[in-house]
């Protein structure tokens, strides 16, 4: 057998290894986060009624992934529900990303043919447990991911420059997130500046075809985003922008945990043994510079994010990735010892393993760290919002309405109409609630008067409890003055027996009658 299929053969083999290990790692974490379903009560809603909404006649853009809620109700159509779906397509999009990172390494090494070594970023990011943790989650995490290293890897590898197919690449990522705005205008500045230093001032017919491309996807979205919804930007930015200063440092903390996650100083300060390879290599690092910093910069600005393992982080972890590899291999290569490069590849790549078997540990648990919850606490949080959904789902009015804290898996499962009280599906709360906490997404909340004035058939937004008796609390003749009662039902699959929340008294829910006392 030829040296050059031998190699194609073991650098495919490689990449399978690489998707199954990335598929048996994502399965340890294997759940779908409570924030995923107010996704998927739009996608069920457009599917179901046609309205892109969270309640219906209610038009609010309470979603930042507009091309994710619209694919998975693709699926929905189909009869697959989200819950799943979004599980095997979060992992087939992560294990997608492989193949891009292959050809960024085989291109910045100035190779024509594939070898084993172009597949080492491929099993590194299989180790990541934060790139393993959100293939699963039920989010937009890895289709986005993959876009934006889809993109790097065809504007960086193309002689000619940017081109039509870049374009369409980076819509699809700016309709997926807004994010993706900021890596084509990044790309863009990266392209200019490259032509200032070679003093090449024509325009050519790929750079308007690529521009061209990227507004034919995102210009008609603005248009009919401000049409439906009524804003040009989604209500959860005016949520999530307005943390004010306390962000930056709560941010600053979340970057350095998922630099540590993820081992991305050690890649970064391996990435620079790439200034000792050729021009290629030299200009990936550089493009992954311009891009880690700015998108660093711009995580930090929001305050990161209060999901555990770091998934605001990951869609540029490929390209550090892919860096650090590229210029690990350009140190091994001035070394001239070949006899190493292999043994080096495995030290580092059980050095990624190692690290992951420790984070691991960390993220399963359920706790917090400074307001990052880990997976094992999303999990476990979700998992009872899911049965106390149910439960409402079995007993329900046509006419019930909610006023909820978390809002997606009880929202999904009741079926209920509801008030999110954090805002994100609320244009009053995101317009005119001023902020009470810089945590992501947890900005901004109802205030009691408000929440009193949607009359809502029960309250599980705050003063509940889940527990092993019934709830105490001594606002009772507060509640009681609004028409409002403390109730408690032990509802199957809870964590703890006794599900606690507060009743509207002229209302039965279920097994709980109606009682003396009326709402004006």
């Amino acid at each position: 057998m030829p040296a050059s299929t031998r190699n194609r053969l073991l650098c495919a083999l490689l990449g399978v290894a690489a998707a199954v290990a990335l598929i048996a790692h994502m399965l340890r974490f294997r759940f779908v986060t409570d924030d995923a379903f107010i996704s998927f009560v739009y996608s069920r809603n457009l599917v179901e009624h046609g309205q892109l909404v969270f309640n219906l006649g209610e038009r609010v853009e309470g979603y930042t992934n507009f091309l994710w809620t619209v694919f998975l109700a693709g699926w929905l159509k189909l009869g697959w529900q989200p819950e799943s779906s979004s599980i095997v397509w979060g992992t087939t999009f992560a294990i997608a990303s492989f193949l891009p990172c292959a050809r960024l390494v085989r291109w910045a090494r100035g190779g024509t043919e594939y070898v084993p070594w172009d597949a080492l970023p491929a099993l590194l990011l299989a180790t990541l447990s934060g790139y393993a943790c959100w293939s699963g989650g039920g989010l937009e995490t890895q289709m986005f991911t993959f876009f934006v290293t889809l993109a790097a890897a065809l504007y960086l590898t193309r002689e000619r420059g940017p081109g039509l197919a870049l374009g369409l690449v980076f819509g699809l990522a700016a309709l997926t997130r807004p994010e993706g705005n900021l890596f084509f205008a990044l790309t863009a500045l990266h392209h200019a500046i490259g032509k200032v230093r070679a003093r090449e001032w024509r325009v050519s017919r790929g750079e308007v075809a690529f521009v061209a491309a990227f507004l034919a996807l995102v210009v008609p979205h603005l248009v009919w985003r401000h049409a439906y919804y009524g804003w040009w930007v989604p209500n959860t930015f005016y949520i999530k922008s307005s943390g004010g200063f306390g962000a930056w440092g709560r941010g600053l903390y979340y970057l350095t945990r998922a630099s540590s996650a993820h081992l991305l100083l050690p890649l970064a300060v391996v990435s620079l043994g790439a200034f000792l390879d050729d021009q290629s290599a030299r200009r990936l690092l550089g493009y992954t510079l311009l891009c880690g910093a700015v998108f660093a910069l711009y995580v930090v600005s929001v305050g990161g994010d209060f999901m555990g393992l770091f998934r605001f982080t990951l869609p540029i972890v490929p390209l550090i990735v892919v860096a650090g590899v590229v210029g690990f291999r350009a140190i091994l290569v001035r070394a001239r010892k070949d006899w190493l490069a292999p043994i080096a590849a495995a030290l580092v790549l059980g050095i990624f393993v190692w690290n992951a078997i420790a984070v691991d540990k960390t993220a399963l648990a359920i706790g917090s760290d400074n307001g990052i919850d880990t997976p094992g606490y999303l999990r476990w949080y979700t998992a009872d919002r899911a049965a106390i959904g149910k439960w409402f789902g079995a007993h329900r009015q046509d006419d019930d309405f909610a006023a909820v804290g978390g809002a997606g898996a009880q929202v999904y499962y009741s079926r209920m109409r509801s008030l999110d009280c954090f805002g994100l599906s609320d244009e009053y709360i995101a317009h005119s609630v001023p902020p009470v906490s810089n945590r992501p997404g947890h900005q901004k909340y109802a205030p009691d008067d408000y929440i009193l004035s949607r009359k809502p058939t029960i309250i599980t937004s705050h003063n509940y409890n889940i527990g092993d008796a019934p709830l105490v609390r001594p606002d009772e003749g507060f509640w009681r003055s609004h028409g409002y009662h403390y109730v408690a039902v032990e509802v199957p699959g809870l964590s703890s027996r006794w599900y606690s929340f507060l009743k509207r008294m002229d209302r039965s829910v279920g097994p709980l009658p109606a009682v003396n006392g009326e709402i004006d």
